[in-house]
């Protein structure tokens, strides 16, 4: 934590070393700008596609047109069927062939994983300790090297997904208890340490370079955030770059502005020493939507819940990543998925598969750049 003394001591001397480092790691590059856009072959499957100046686009390279230059991919832990390794795969292609880098998140799970659920995958579920660490291992060094075979260059992976409270089937379910440092380190992060390494160490066997992101939901807990990584870094799990959530309209009224965004990241990178990349976000174009997602509607000072508050935060939130040294960019999480009710209102295309203003807000605008 040495830019972290410096900080307190010779603030100067410190800025120029955070800018050196960053140059050293390898995050000097151009900001991932990206989407997380895994619904696409499953869509187009049912009849679905979408529209900007042209009908019936690719989805991806309309993206990529949109400005967007890397991808998001999921992969479950089933070989076959949505999010599978097939799916994944060909997914990442598509990305890939259209301009957007493919990173890839192994969920180790074989459905949903998130901060409110880490099921372990049918599969693993009678194996010992022991042989579901042999398991992972063997399943992430197959998936780095299928990817690889095909062609698909990926060299940041996600091991988990809102890793916040387990993975892989361990996973705290009480509340008190989660938010209990003390009783998450002793009972939940020392039993998440050995898969997230096993996993890290099958990629590792065929991309000895590979990088690794860890990914939480709590991006406004400093305290949890940082105590979690701290632990994972001291226990020997690679954390190349810190991964974060991030929903402002899901958040509580003094949380939801950029500025305060901009202070809680600045407070973790700060403590952690290490860049940050925002893994999930999106801004709704309504307050009244269905589903689990329905209490993410809070309003934003200065931006309207309509298509135009979408564009005007999504503008100036990558404008905001684009000039945070620290941070290595961000990701919308499913911009095509329109027509589920449940995430309608924060889609990129409305219900008749139309792009919103909302994509011409991923042009870098001081760059010049605009969308086609």
């Amino acid at each position: 934590m040495l830019v972290h003394r410096l900080r307190q001591c010779h603030p100067f001397l410190a800025v120029a070393l955070l800018a050196f480092h960053a140059v050293s790691i390898g995050f000097a590059q151009e900001k991932q700008i990206g989407f997380d856009a895994n619904y696409v072959i499953d869509m187009e499957q049912n009849g679905q596609s979408w529209t900007t100046s042209r009908e019936n686009a690719d989805l991806y390279e309309t993206l990529a047109e949109a400005g967007g230059n890397a991808a998001r991919v999921r992969l479950w832990t089933n070989d076959g069927g949505m999010n599978g390794l097939e799916y994944a795969t060909e997914t990442a292609r598509r990305a890939q062939q259209a301009g957007l880098k493919p990173y890839l998140v192994i969920f180790l799970s074989d459905n949903w994983s998130d901060m409110v659920k880490q099921p372990v995958p049918a599969v693993w579920s009678s194996l010992s300790q022991q042989e579901k660490l042999a398991a992972i291992e063997s399943y992430a060094e197959k998936v780095a090297r299928h990817f690889e075979e095909a062609g698909i260059e990926i060299d940041l992976y996600e091991i988990g997904n809102e890793i916040d409270f387990g993975i892989c089937g361990v996973f705290e379910e009480e509340w008190p208890k989660r938010v209990s440092i003390e009783y998450m380190r002793s009972r939940i992060w020392v039993q998440m340490v050995p898969m997230i390494r096993a996993a890290q160490a099958g990629v590792r066997k065929v991309n000895p370079d590979a990088r690794f992101t860890l990914h939480l939901a709590q991006w406004s807990n400093t305290a949890y955030s940082v105590a979690f990584w701290e632990h994972m870094i001291d226990q020997g799990v690679t954390v190349d770059v810190a991964g974060v959530s991030y929903f402002p309209t899901s958040a509580d009224p003094g949380e939801r502005s950029l500025e305060f965004f901009r202070q809680q990241l600045a407070r973790l990178h700060q403590a952690i020493d290490r860049p940050l990349l925002v893994c999930e976000f999106a801004y709704p174009v309504s307050e009244n939507f269905p589903g689990q997602f329905a209490a993410w509607n809070k309003p934003i000072d200065g931006y309207d819940l309509d298509i135009d508050g979408q564009k005007a935060w999504i503008a100036d939130f990558l404008t905001e990543i684009r000039q945070l040294p620290f941070v290595t960019g961000a990701y919308y999480w499913s911009p095509e998925w329109y027509g589920s009710e449940i995430w309608d209102a924060f889609a990129l295309f409305d219900k008749d598969g139309k792009a919103r203003p909302g994509l011409s807000a991923f042009a870098d605008r001081s760059s010049g750049d605009e969308t086609r």
